[in-house]
């Protein structure tokens, strides 16, 4: 079985995990720009956790990345995946401009769920494509659509 016979997950996996290697033995900083992309929660959890133990990372290297994976915000086997201080949220308003902003802001218990919480809108940074206003814009252009039709 050749590396072509695998899985889209499992070559992602490879790479990743080969870059993380070489970055945590140099001591540098791997950028990975949707780091969820085709991998099992499981596995980016592994990922950084490889980063996050001393034990691993005797040199210092660092993991930064982009996720849309909310179960990152959550426990793994009953640790934390990310710290509180890990963690920032990108927004954009409504005239395309970018805040960044981190999820220590919003001051969180420990036992706060930041997973249901993000999801549900608390901490800002949700994608807004689906706001009542676009919503009503495209019922009245189907509705219009199907008048004409």
């Amino acid at each position: 079985m050749t590396l072509a016979d695998q899985s889209e997950g499992t070559r992602t996996w490879l790479r990743l995990v080969s870059a993380a290697l070489q970055a945590i033995d140099e001591g540098s900083v791997l950028l990975v720009d949707e780091i969820d992309s085709s991998l099992h929660p499981r596995l980016t959890a592994r990922l950084i956790e490889l980063f996050r133990d001393e034990r691993t990372n005797v040199h210092g290297g660092q993991l930064l990345f982009t996720t849309h994976d909310a179960t990152l915000l959550g426990t793994s086997f009953g640790n934390e995946i990310l710290g509180r201080d890990e963690v920032w949220f990108v927004e954009k308003d409504g005239t395309g401009a970018t805040t960044l902003f981190p999820l220590s802001d919003f001051h969180p218990r420990k036992d706060e769920n930041t997973e249901r919480r993000y999801l549900g809108g608390s901490y800002g940074a949700v994608p807004a494509v689906f706001s009542d206003t676009l919503v009503e814009s495209l019922l009245k252009a189907r509705s219009g659509d199907e008048r004409a039709a």
